[in-house]
């Protein structure tokens, strides 16, 4: 199992000024069309977009990551003169890769699988699209699994190990 993306938030004690940040923290891109403000980390390419609310939001590849990815925007808001002292880091969404032995063909999975949960259009997309558990899954005839929706890697390994029994069990 590899983790291939975190997405994250950061929640300040106060709303952010959008304008004053995109003034003041070289590199950020303003597009006039959406009300976030976006920004990429010189060190990393890790994307950020700042909200009015207080919040922003940070992506990684690791959880070690996305702390430094944290601190490193809590530092240059704090060299701006933002108060940085009370925030708080929830975890959204993790996209996982992992790969199971397929006990049969894509074809017959789907045809076995409940309909309101799953599909499959090949002419669309080359993998099965399943959904339970409160996460997505996407499976291809090579029996790679791309995970999302999960928020931690234990969430990730039991609906994983519950997508393996499904499997096993309809072919």
């Amino acid at each position: 199992m590899k983790i291939s993306n975190i997405v994250a938030t950061v929640t300040l004690a106060a709303p952010l000024d959008i304008g004053y940040l995109h003034q003041h923290i070289l590199g950020t891109i303003k597009d006039p069309k959406v009300h976030w403000l976006k920004y990429r980390i010189p060190k990393n390419n890790s994307y950020v977009a700042f909200y009015q609310s207080g919040k922003f939001l940070i992506t990684a590849k690791s959880f070690e990551q996305i702390d430094k990815n944290a601190s490193y925007v809590l530092s240059a808001l704090e060299k701006i003169g933002i108060a940085t002292k009370d925030w708080e880091l929830k975890i959204h969404n993790l996209v996982i890769e992992d790969t199971v032995n397929l006990p049969c063909t894509i074809e017959k999975l789907v045809a076995n699988m409940d309909a309101k949960k799953s599909s499959f259009e090949p002419e669309q997309f080359p993998a099965l699209i399943y959904k339970d558990w409160g996460v997505s899954f996407l499976l291809f005839s090579t029996g790679k699994v791309v995970l999302t929706g999960t928020k931690s890697l234990e969430q990730a390994e039991t609906v994983m190990k519950n997508f393996r029994r499904l499997l096993n069990k309809l072919s």
